[in-house]
């Protein structure tokens, strides 16, 4: 979740401006407490900026957890003139995401989604009723169904394998490998190939373009949190800058529509790109789409399964390195289950046998959810949450990364990384366990989590497989822990702040498809 997107100067002058509007009783219902409606506890607000002050120098899924261990598990803030309910602990979010689900089953309309993503068209930040109920339908029976993945399978495959071809000639010359720009790569050549049928020939443009996009969407930014002065976004340049970022997006996706329409031939594999214009013209939608509601599917496509991937891998990774034991009980199953296969070439029926690899992700999931701070729905009608009343408008953060590092839950251990906690364990990702939520839950749950998903096991398994890893400058062993920074760094989702840099030393060579393969 990136930072909140207020400069000094911006402040000061909202400041002023807004204590004028409040002097002369325009914002006479700043404090109110809803008509003494028992809302949830919080810190003390100032005038004017609430408790923005409180999220300035941290990042804020640790900022707001610190809060929720003074105020509670259920806390309200203000943020400018925006009601905001953050939640952090497993009961609350229960009643969010299940009890309440369909009433916080909305999303606050965002600037950035609103300009960027064609009038919030896509799916994760569309409002709910029936075009979201389409497009979420279509997301689940076509776009990511079990077969869907698995017809990308081949796909995943051959960039895996160049990416193996990389590590291995770093291997050779005995020199470090940038982890994080090659899975970050990969992620955008499988979601480019998945998504057109080849790569996008603006893909890196196109990737870093979304990322400032995603950006300014997280609800944090001026514009969006004094929505009653419109006048803020065009200040701030927030405005124009979105709308210069969306001519680019729309340019590039415009582009590679039509380079994909026109190199089209019969019998070519149906990607996601061919199942939204097949459904855009054959009329049996009960809401038709259009071209702009098509470009607004991929940008979520392209945001959600690109830097997510990625930075799920590199943590992980990190995580082994920091964690040797546990790194060579993970590569000594992969290896164990390659042998049983004798000689078969590694595919992704092998994942399921990997036991232990999965319980890693999980434990890494569990420690670095992709995004720390769920995507935020807002309240349609008020509603009782842990006996407290959260006002109609506001909007609900959930703290996914405050919940899977709760000792309550996960024992005094809770910041410590042990697979081993998921043993014999029924808790899993996808919704059920309110504690161990990296990818939402209820209605608003990540359509693409699946496709995601894909991509990190196959890549763990045959990183680990093929290679030993150790850090450059000989560092390993028990000294990796101290070593290897794990700072995190403000952005779309929380990544390293210094990129992964590791050392491949070659056990098992890449198979020869792999070494000839050539973008």
């Amino acid at each position: 979740m990136a930072e909140v997107q207020l400069t000094p100067l911006l402040l000061i002058f909202l400041f002023l401006l807004l204590l004028a509007f409040f002097l002369i009783g325009t914002e006479r219902k700043l404090f109110s407490n809803s008509g003494g409606a028992r809302l949830p506890p919080g810190p003390s607000k100032i005038p004017v900026i609430g408790n923005l002050h409180q999220l300035r120098g941290g990042l804020p899924h640790r900022v707001l957890r610190d809060l929720a261990g003074v105020h509670g598990p259920l806390m309200f803030l203000r943020l400018g003139q925006v009601d905001f309910a953050v939640v952090s602990s497993r009961d609350a979010a229960l009643q969010i995401t299940r009890s309440h689900d369909l009433n916080f089953a909305h999303r606050p309309q965002l600037l950035a989604p609103s300009i960027v993503l064609y009038g919030c068209s896509d799916i994760a930040f569309s409002s709910y009723g029936d075009y979201w109920h389409q497009m979420r339908r279509i997301c689940a029976t076509e776009l990511f169904s079990a077969k869907r993945v698995r017809s990308f399978s081949a796909i995943r495959a051959e960039e895996v394998a160049k990416l193996l071809c990389d590590a291995a000639e770093a291997a050779a010359a005995g020199q470090p490998m940038n982890v994080n720009s090659k899975l970050t790569a990969l992620s955008n050549s499988i979601v480019s190939r998945a998504s057109f049928g080849f790569k996008c020939h603006n893909q890196h443009a196109f990737v870093e373009t979304m990322k400032e996009v995603l950006m300014l969407a997280s609800g944090f930014c001026a514009a969006d949190l004094f929505p009653s002065f419109k006048f803020v976004g065009l200040f701030s340049g927030v405005t124009s800058k979105l709308k210069k970022l969306h001519r680019k997006v729309d340019e590039i996706l415009d582009a590679t529509i039509k380079e994909h329409q026109s190199s089209k031939s019969e019998g070519d594999e149906e990607d996601l790109l061919d199942v939204l214009l097949r459904l855009k013209d054959d009329g049996a939608l009960e809401i038709p789409i259009t071209f702009d509601n098509i470009k607004a599917v991929i940008l979520d496509v392209f945001t959600g399964g690109t830097e997510t991937s990625s930075a799920v891998v590199e943590w992980t990774m990190s995580e082994l390195i920091r964690n040797p034991t546990v790194m060579a009980k993970a590569q000594g199953e992969v290896r164990e289950a390659m042998m049983r296969r004798k000689g078969r070439d590694f595919d992704e029926e092998l994942i399921s046998e990997l036991h232990y690899l999965r319980l890693v992700i999980k434990e890494s999931l569990r420690l670095h959810p992709p995004l720390p701070l769920i995507l935020p729905r807002v309240a349609k009608e008020a509603c009782q949450v842990l006996d407290y009343e959260v006002p109609a408008g506001t909007r609900v953060v959930i703290n996914a990364w405050a919940l899977g590092r709760d000792p309550l839950y996960w024992g005094s251990d809770a910041e410590r990384f042990r697979p081993e906690r998921f043993e014999d364990s029924e808790v899993n990702y996808k919704g059920n366990h309110l504690e161990f939520v990296p990818f939402g839950a209820g209605r608003r749950i990540c359509p693409g989590m699946t496709f995601g998903m894909a991509t990190v096991d196959l890549v763990l398994a045959q990183l680990l497989f093929h290679f030993d890893w150790k850090l450059p400058g000989g560092g390993e062993g028990n000294t990796a822990a101290e070593e290897l920074d794990m700072a995190e760094a403000f952005g779309a989702t929380v990544v390293r702040k210094e990129e992964l840099r590791l050392v491949p030393v070659l056990r098992y060579p890449p198979p020869p498809a792999a070494r000839c393969l050539v973008d």
